[in-house]
């Protein structure tokens, strides 16, 4: 009794009087549990989500293709044809193919051209919220792995220039030119099971014909000035 009598009184008095408490128990530390890691997609699920970004990808494409993908120009045809084509090529693109008389051109180049690699890196900044509302709803955080890299892809540009009647005035016509584009991404690399990429990101589609546009406007130019 004495005994509990003072350990209540230190109780108590301790911040007065200074008298010690007992020192509490050590106890001991509770082991982390291990994180449980979600169970990777299965390969159904990944072709599934691909399958549908393909077909989003393909669906910008068409639109802006629309929008930007030709245009008139009064030069005749053979002037039209040979500005695209010096244009393309002042862009790092490579002649594959190229018929004046029937106005058909192929040009190819590794990936990202006739991006820069600044550039694709704001094409992979624009199109990721893109990518991740399509992807991860079936792939969960798994889609944060996945990433569309330039590597082991070649950029495809198919041209075509065709006679075109255009009017100088009210009263006049004469022959011009339509100009078309149209582009498609070739797998070097093969990938078993994973549905191939055709159709080059929606952002990257609209910085490409910008810039070929633009140096086909300063090819024109230029003849002009000749």
């Amino acid at each position: 009794m004495r005994l509990l009598g003072t350990l209540t009184l230190c109780a108590i008095l301790a911040l007065v009087a200074g008298c010690p408490l007992p020192a509490p128990k050590p106890q001991p530390d509770s082991e982390p549990k291990p994180a449980i890691k979600p169970a990777p997609p299965t390969p159904q699920q990944i072709n599934e989500a691909l399958t549908r970004l393909n077909k989003a990808f393909q669906e910008e494409y068409e639109r802006i293709l629309d929008q930007r993908g030709a245009r008139i120009d009064v030069a005749p045809p053979s002037i039209a044809f040979q500005a695209l084509e010096g244009g393309l090529r002042r862009l790092g693109m490579i002649v594959e193919s190229r018929d004046p008389e029937a106005g058909t051109l192929t040009v190819a180049a590794p990936a990202p051209k006739p991006l820069s690699a600044d550039e694709w890196r704001r094409v992979v900044q624009e199109d990721g919220p893109m990518m991740a509302r399509i992807l991860c709803p079936t792939l969960g955080e798994y889609c944060r792995q996945i990433r569309f890299e330039p590597d082991d892809y070649v950029i495809v540009i198919n041209a075509i220039v065709l006679p075109h009647s255009v009017s100088s005035s009210a009263v006049t016509a004469h022959t011009g030119s339509r100009i078309s584009l149209t582009t498609r991404m070739r797998e070097i690399v093969e990938r078993p099971g994973v549905p191939r990429r055709e159709y080059p990101p929606p952002s990257g589609v609209r910085m490409a014909l910008d810039k070929i546009w633009a140096e086909y406007d300063r090819e024109r130019a230029a003849h002009a000035k000749r």
